[in-house]
């Protein structure tokens, strides 16, 4: 009777250790989220806590853009940059350690659009000057037409898909080992 319990009690504490993992509870901004605000600070918060070597990366179109600090406090991790983001598409890229000692990373994609400010006629005429002039320059350099892809976000998805298939297996796994204990208890009384 003694290790029917101890099975049972070992049966009812593993999906607890299994997931033990922590997850993105908010993020801002959000995944997906259009900006049309000035934005400086980034900030991912976690379900549980995570240690502090944890890391943020942004990039924009695949170069990396330096934040000037990263916080990690023990559910949220922060980075601000001095000068706030242009319009664009950008990947912010956690890595984190939870405090049960796994590694996790994930990317949040997001898209700066600030709408512009209607300007007088004067800063109108001198700002369509200095953009014609950057233009004729960049196309004079680049040779190429630049062009923006969109950028999947399976890593979250898959991290979460695998986790939920590992604990239903680990589940069942101790299911048929807690059966087959029952019946070896079972047959030796007989």
């Amino acid at each position: 009777m003694k290790k029917i319990v101890f099975l049972i009690s070992v049966l009812w504490m593993l999906p607890l250790m299994v997931s033990a993992h922590t997850t993105v509870s908010n993020s801002t901004p959000q995944e997906g989220q259009v900006i049309n605000e000035e934005l400086s600070s980034m900030k991912v918060e976690f379900a549980g806590e995570i240690e502090k070597q944890s890391t943020l990366n942004l990039k924009k179109n695949e170069t990396e853009i330096p934040l000037d600090s990263v916080t990690v406090n023990e559910k949220e991790i922060i980075g601000t940059v001095t000068t706030p983001l242009t319009n664009g598409n950008y990947v912010l890229t956690w890595k984190i350690a939870a405090k049960d000692g796994h590694a996790m990373t994930g990317d949040i994609p997001f898209t700066v659009e600030i709408p512009e400010t209607k300007k007088t006629p004067t800063e109108t005429e001198d700002t369509e000057v200095t953009e014609n002039e950057a233009t004729e320059e960049v196309t004079e350099n680049s040779g190429e037409d630049v062009v923006e892809e969109p950028q999947n976000n399976e890593t979250s998805s898959n991290e979460d898909s695998n986790s939920s298939t590992f604990a239903t297996v680990s589940v069942i796994v101790l299911i048929v080992l807690l059966i087959g204990g029952i019946w070896v208890i079972f047959r030796k009384k007989r």
